[in-house]
């Protein structure tokens, strides 16, 4: 009647699963997905990256305009119009046609253009920025996918060993050497190992989701992530890594933020300078019967209104934009030493793991295999031993996740390329 009861269970959970991965199987013909892969989609696909794109091209609308001079007005005007007394009706009506241009002065057209030159770079940088920043998103998931995949094939060895030793315990039973005791240890084992599968498929399903949501895809995108977690033996040199710190997105575009408050100094200090409206036309005298010319020129007078309000704010805003540096710095070698601690302690760990644990775990397992099979010792230390080596072979693998995470944070900040991710994923 137990066994009964254990198989009713394993058929349920194989149920939900199959009723959970319907229709979300990847199609077998399809290639495994590479990291360069990858970040191409995303670059190519991800609707924040093409949402910003336009604001850069805005910036150049923003340079055309800059670069127009002011419109000239035409004017028209009548006075002694319906009057009284002499300039009764329009006996006396005098017209004026005239135009005017008003001329800039203190550069101010060529500050504008280069002021709208600078926020165009800057949109460029901040273009960048974003990219990074979805490229390490979409490294990210890659290597979690990557893990779900090593995690579900490690799932896989339990439910193995498992369903062997059921084998062993049904043979021992019909020959009298098990006991009823050990079959059901045997079968909660084996339970406990299909609801563990059935739980990393599930996680991988998941992660498959995360990945293809980096570009917008579907779950039908993404088939497997090609690669394998494994840590190196040796460590990438800190040193190196940390110099390309210099060279990052960020602080190319306080660079440029920094030169667009320049620009935009330099504007506010253009626009002190008054500027000059020269004006000319015809007034028609006497009912349209006479004509003479008129000018006129006006300048406007700084006695109060210098800009010098807009320009002291121009000055703090560069000042800012300038100390802005030193706190983007510290925030990029805290970043850089926060990953660069956690890739030496993942290191360290799957290195000891890797080359003392698993091995005595591996010896230690099969002799306890080879014990029990010719019945020197119960089922009980079977099943821990099972235990012991699978929760190890986690162990490593969370290692070795955490290393290759740790080394994809230390290349976002430095090559979001991914040349050392993506070259150690590779191995065999």
């Amino acid at each position: 009647m137990r066994s009964v009861r254990f198989a009713a269970l394993r058929g349920s959970l194989f149920a939900l699963l199959a009723l959970a991965s319907r229709g979300q199987t990847p199609p077998p013909e399809a290639s495994p997905q590479t990291l360069a892969q990858t970040l191409s989609l995303v670059a190519e696909r991800h609707p924040a990256l093409t949402a910003q794109s336009y604001e850069a091209r805005a910036a150049e609308g923003r340079i055309e305009q800059a670069g127009l001079r002011p419109n000239p007005t035409l004017e028209a005007s009548v006075e002694n119009v319906h009057g009284t007394g002499r300039v009764q009706g329009v006996r006396s009506l005098e017209a004026t046609v005239q135009g005017s241009q008003t001329f800039e002065r203190g550069g101010k057209r060529e500050k504008r253009v280069a002021f709208a030159n600078r926020e165009r770079d800057t949109a460029t940088r901040e273009l960048a920025v974003r990219r990074t920043e979805v490229l390490a998103s979409a490294a990210s998931a890659h290597i979690a996918l990557l893990a779900a995949q090593q995690r579900l094939a490690l799932a896989a060895e339990p439910l193995r060993l498992a369903r062997e030793t059921i084998t062993v315990i049904d043979a021992r039973l019909r020959a009298g050497a098990a006991s009823q005791v050990e079959s059901a240890r045997a079968r909660v084992a084996l339970v406990t190992a299909e609801a563990e599968f059935a739980r990393a498929e599930a996680a991988l399903i998941s992660a498959r989701a995360a990945l293809a949501s980096t570009w917008s895809g579907t779950l039908a995108d993404v088939v497997t992530a090609a690669g394998t977690l494994r840590t190196p033996d040796a460590l990438p040199a800190e040193a190196a890594l940390r110099a390309r710190l210099a060279v990052h997105p960020r602080l190319d575009l306080q660079a440029a933020v920094i030169a667009s408050r320049r620009a935009a100094l330099e504007l506010e200090q253009a626009q002190a300078a008054q500027d000059v409206t020269a004006s000319g036309g015809i007034r028609f005298l006497r009912e349209g019967t006479d004509a003479a010319f008129v000018a006129g020129v006006s300048v406007p007078l700084p006695v109060r209104n210098r800009n010098q309000g807009n320009i002291r704010a121009a000055r703090e805003t560069v000042a800012g934009a300038e100390h802005a540096v030193r706190a983007i710095e510290a925030e990029l070698n805290a970043a850089f030493t926060a990953a660069w601690q956690d890739l030496v302690a993942a290191h360290t760990l799957a290195q000891k793991l890797r080359r003392d644990a698993l091995p005595a775990t591996e010896d230690a397992h099969a002799a306890v295999r080879r014990a029990y099979e010719s019945g020197s010792i119960p089922l009980i230390d079977v099943l821990d031993a099972q235990r012991a080596l699978v929760a190890l072979r986690r162990e490593l693998l969370a290692a070795d996740a955490d290393y290759v995470a740790a080394l994809a944070r230390l290349e976002a900040l430095t090559d979001s390329t991914y040349p050392a991710v993506t070259a150690l994923i590779r191995q065999p």
